[in-house]
């Protein structure tokens, strides 16, 4: 089975046709096709219509070599009469289904991305961690996302296709990242890429759970955004809310953030999704704060998304501002998430295969 283009970078492309035509404008004939694939301005068309200067021997060879079909489809999605958002279900071309979510706001259209159909993390307060993981995506699979979400929003018109591109890309959907990382970085090499989809590093987060040695290796290798998922400061707790935390303690997962700090130049992100009367006290708010002092970070809190089968609560909202306040008075920059998609469950730790049976559902066709 050929490999399918969307997966391939430009690195890779170039390769690709030293082997057929020598190395003699190699690096131009590759830059020519990368562009063709994803358009010239960030929209990429689906199939790719190719500048008539591409040189027309490389791209024959091109499209013998490799699949051309979208690796995955828009089947269903669903529109919050909230704030706009909207849940893609897209099929992959095995039958299974994986959830993205197209969020406006504030002049900007961010893609929630999926890495794995599933996860293995078994988080206790998020609906993918109970499917269990059933693969992890392909760099194509990832990147196809970002092409048929455009091409959908672009078809089905309305206020997300006013937008002139999707700007954001939040690895936040279905899966945990660093546990599918090489075909992340292949991925993250492809939408930053000037000739392919263009975008900024600074506008492309990652969420982990903070896996170690991978969490080192993206650190490493990927200048992206990072967004850790803690959500207790006490390692006895974590690990019951967070199966990973046996594996990788906190400690070590932020002594890791502190060697790379310098590397990496920017406030991390803090991800805490806040548990009514589990996670959310003075004294967590206290040894969070003392936990990440003198590391340059952003929190970002998170009131539970409460789902079906959730064996949490959502705090209220007195205790979240308490919970916030303590934080602020440490020095803490903080921010509270009310996320977006809620109706729709399609906010953080609500994403799984399928629709909510009672859900309204719209079709594309």
């Amino acid at each position: 089975m050929p490999a399918h283009i969307l997966g391939i970078t430009r690195e890779n492309l170039e390769s690709f046709v030293v082997l057929g035509s020598g190395v003699k404008s190699a690096g131009h004939r590759a830059a020519r096709l990368f562009e063709g694939v994803y358009g010239r301005t960030g929209q990429p068309a689906w199939p790719p219509v190719f500048p008539v200067e591409v040189h027309q021997a490389s791209l024959e060879r091109l499209r013998k070599s490799f699949d051309f079909q979208l690796p995955l489809r828009v089947t269903r999605f669903e529109n919050s009469a909230m704030d706009g958002s909207s849940k893609l279900v897209m099929s992959l071309a095995d039958g299974l289904e994986i959830e993205t979510v197209l969020i406006p706001e504030r002049g900007r259209l961010t893609q929630c991305l999926s890495t794995q159909v599933g996860c293995a993390q078994g988080c206790r307060f998020c609906q993918t961690g109970r499917m269990g993981l059933i693969r992890s995506l392909s760099t194509a699979e990832i990147v196809g996302q970002v092409v048929a979400a455009e091409q959908w929003r672009r078809e089905q018109g309305g206020a997300l296709a006013e937008y002139s591109r999707i700007s954001n890309l939040v690895f936040m959907g279905m899966g945990e990242p660093l546990d599918n990382l090489d075909n992340v970085l292949e991925a993250i090499s492809i939408f930053t890429d000037l000739k392919g989809l263009s975008f900024s590093h600074n506008k492309i987060t990652v969420s982990s759970v903070g896996l170690l040695p991978q969490l080192n290796r993206f650190l490493s290798e990927s200048n992206a955004c990072l967004a850790l998922s803690l959500h207790s400061p006490f390692d006895a707790e974590r690990s019951k809310v967070m199966p990973v935390n046996k594996a990788h303690p906190i400690g070590q997962v932020i002594q890791t953030l502190r060697e790379f700090a310098l590397r990496y130049k920017r406030p991390y992100m803090i991800q805490y999704t806040l548990l009514n009367n589990v996670n959310d006290s003075r004294e967590h708010a206290e040894a969070l704060a003392a936990l990440l002092r003198g590391l340059d970070v952003k929190i970002n809190l998170i009131p539970l998304n409460e789902h079906e089968g959730a064996a949490f609560r959502r705090p209220e909202l007195a205790r979240i501002w308490s919970f916030r306040d303590v934080l602020k008075s440490e020095g803490h920059v903080v921010t509270v998430r009310l996320s977006k998609g809620r109706d729709i469950a399609a906010a953080c730790g609500q994403l799984i295969k399928n629709t909510k049976p009672n859900a309204k559902v719209e079709s594309e066709a």
